[in-house]
């Protein structure tokens, strides 16, 4: 683990325990990984993947261990989350538990606050059918736990202090229906009724490879995953639906490590790109930074093409050119005058250190000329984005010209571009994020940025998840400028790989850099992020190694 993560001390003992409560600290590792997730590497790991580590682990442990770790974990991190009143033990925690280990999970940390003199109600969805499961059910039988099975009809919304939800863990794959569906929803209704609910795993209906709730679901203010997280935590539906996300390891280093040495799978971070971030020198000029165009700009469009080229100019390129398709189209940006503007066809392509074509491109005649012209490039870093994508889905020819090229190629899809790309509609995409621009990736041969919350950044061999940015990014523009960030990147030497890891990873900070200092989510505007991205480059400079 990196320095940046830090154990979770919040649920050491209190100052004047119960008599029942056993030590805060139990004589296991179940440390705590508590981020910020968008700073710290973490990998990320498949529900299969998981299943073999907790395999590996647990064979060199005694039986029921890991259960026994993961139990205690959620009564460590809950009990120093209580109120007074349920400290007290006069306001009871709900354990929902299911019939698999998740449930065993519940069943264990129901015992360990019960012991702490916690008042807890168990409902059991349906017995329990593992075997670790049925251990830790009857652990919580001989300590006086009471379960019984959950009732039809919910108590008053305040009647518990926290819900903590153990019903389906990561190996779910169908939407819930029946009885489990009807209290799902159920504590949805508590949920919204201000009922703190804590999830052991993954919520349970929401797909732990997809981030996907194809029907009902637990949203939870707080998911604790066991052993590992799965990126349907941080993409898709995911990031609404989990909370924040703690990773409890629980001892399992030997099996983790091995894992994640082989792992193809994680959560961007400045560790990815930091390397790779361009360094600023007394002894340079304009030149050393690279020359960038960026093309688009058809008629009522041009604000998009002049968006990427100010977040380029102001994310280090050295000189920036726009190219409109526009025939009537500014000669200057009174913005930044900084800007060289031209008719696409007037600028010299060839000595461009990189180029980027799409923002405001339309799909016209002119528009694929524009775009075959760029693409007869072989060798220089391409940034296609918008307008640029949909020809590519329209027409073959150009598609194929882009998986010949040479030069690196970046490729920034939002969900129904992708979709145009890969020839299916935009659920089959956001059905498996993952897989989608893996496809996409090795496709054409390029990295691939499939736009989102919890973007994807695929290079055809690794796959990142970013965890940075926030709803103020669900507006007109902000593509654009995301467009414009990666060029720029490009321009000054950055790999395709780690310049889309920068680009996005940055774009987020900007979003969230905004946010905090009252700007938006709602109402923040494109432009508006330009500023907060320099700051967080400049922030990023400075822990770059020199």
């Amino acid at each position: 683990m990196t320095d940046h993560l830090r154990v979770d001390d919040s649920a050491a003992a209190p100052a004047s325990p119960s008599p029942l409560a056993r030590p805060s600290r139990l004589p296991q590792p179940s440390d705590i990984i508590d981020g910020p997730l968008a700073d710290t590497p973490l990998p990320l790991y498949l529900p299969a993947d998981l299943r073999e580590i907790e395999r590996a682990s647990a064979a060199q442990l005694p039986p029921h261990t890991l259960m026994a770790r993961a139990g205690a974990v959620v009564a460590n991190w809950l009990y120093g989350q209580l109120p007074a009143l349920a400290t007290a033990g006069r306001q009871p925690v709900l354990l929902l538990a299911g019939p698999g280990n998740n449930g065993g999970d519940a069943y264990v940390a129901a015992r360990e606050l019960h012991r702490r003199g916690v008042l807890v109600d168990v409902w059991q969805l349906a017995p329990p059918g593992a075997d670790d499961a049925k251990w830790a059910h009857a652990e919580a039988v001989a300590a006086g736990v009471p379960i019984r099975s959950a009732p039809d009809v919910w108590p008053q919304p305040s009647t518990y202090a926290w819900i903590v939800d153990g019903l389906f863990g990561i190996g779910l794959s169908r939407p819930l229906d029946g009885p489990a569906g009807r209290l799902v929803e159920n504590i949805a209704y508590a949920h919204a009724q201000g009922t703190p609910v804590l999830a052991i795993d993954i919520p349970s209906g929401l797909g732990a490879a997809s981030g996907v709730a194809s029907g009902p679901v637990i949203r939870a203010n707080v998911t604790i995953a066991m052993l590992g997280a799965c990126p349907g935590l941080l993409t898709g539906e995911g990031r609404d639906i989990a909370g924040r996300v703690l990773v409890a390891t629980l001892g399992a280093d030997d099996a983790l490590s091995a894992a994640a040495s082989t792992s193809s799978l994680s959560t961007n971070s400045p560790n990815a790109f930091l390397a790779d971030l361009p360094q600023r020198h007394h002894a340079s000029h304009k030149g050393s930074y690279g020359s960038l165009a960026v093309l688009g700009g058809h008629d009522g469009m041009i604000g998009a093409p002049l968006l990427s080229a100010r977040a380029a100019l102001m994310n280090g390129a050295g000189r920036v050119y726009v190219g409109f398709v526009a025939h009537e189209a500014p000669a200057w940006d009174p913005v930044h005058p900084e800007l060289m503007l031209r008719h696409a066809e007037g600028i010299d392509l060839a000595a461009m250190q990189a180029v980027t074509i799409g923002p405001g491109l339309g799909t016209s005649a002119a528009s694929a000329a524009c775009l075959s012209r760029v693409l007869a490039l072989e060798d220089t870093p391409l940034v296609l984005d918008a307008d640029a994508l949909n020809l590519l889905a329209a027409e073959p020819a150009l598609a194929e010209r882009v998986r010949s090229r040479t030069g690196p190629t970046v490729l920034t899809p939002h969900p129904l571009e992708a979709a145009r790309l890969a020839g299916c509609d935009v659920q089959r995409i956001q059905s498996d994020r993952l897989t989608s621009a893996r496809t996409l990736a090795r496709y054409f041969g390029a990295t691939v940025v499939l736009k989102g919350s919890g973007s994807i950044i695929d290079n055809g061999t690794h796959a990142w998840v970013n965890t940075t940015g926030n709803a103020g990014l669900a507006t007109a523009g902000t593509g654009d400028v995301l467009t414009g960030m990666i060029g720029a990147m490009l321009a000054q030497g950055m790999p395709a790989a780690t310049a889309a890891l920068a680009g996005v990873w940055l774009h987020g900070r900007a979003a969230e850099r905004c946010v905090s200092e009252g700007a938006g989510p709602a109402g923040l505007t494109a432009s508006e992020l330009l500023p907060a991205m320099r700051a967080e480059l400049a922030a990023a400079l400075r822990r770059a190694p020199s």
